[in-house]
């Protein structure tokens, strides 16, 4: 059931992600330092935090919308595991800045939305060949 909304759930729930990953990296960069954070060098870690989060929220997310929906599920289970991963780094309370909390929390869940729904249609299409394979034989 889930194979046939999957290439709309991919393309929608992709969007949503990719938006909130590049709202919540452009947020993170453009805020001023935090009061009291003297034992880190707040610029080094917000350069790395935006590089990662456009990296695996943006970037690596949009990539997958270049293949074939239903081909390499596995591969978009990893990739928006990884873009969970990455904008859930964002959450840390040392890199937050307000409103950021909520474009990230929902990048977060699209993306693990998106890992499980990968490998949910992984499973019916790996179950559907080997019924097709039993039924031949």
């Amino acid at each position: 059931m889930i194979t046939h909304f999957y290439p709309a759930a991919l393309r929608i729930i992709t969007c949503i992600v990719a938006v909130c990953s590049a709202v919540s990296a452009t947020l993170l960069g453009t805020a001023p330092p935090p009061e009291g954070l003297n034992a880190q060098d707040f610029a080094d870690l917000r350069t790395t935090a935006v590089v990662l989060t456009m990296a695996l929220g943006v970037v690596a997310p949009v990539a997958m919308l270049i293949s074939d929906p239903l081909k390499c599920l596995l591969l978009k289970a990893g990739v928006f595991a990884a873009s969970g991963f990455g904008n859930a780094m964002m959450l840390s309370p040392l890199v937050v800045v307000p409103f950021q909390e909520t474009s990230t929390l929902l990048a977060v869940v699209c993306s693990v939305t998106l890992t499980i729904a990968s490998i949910v249609t992984y499973m019916e299409s790996v179950e559907r060949r080997n019924a097709r394979r039993r039924a031949n034989t």
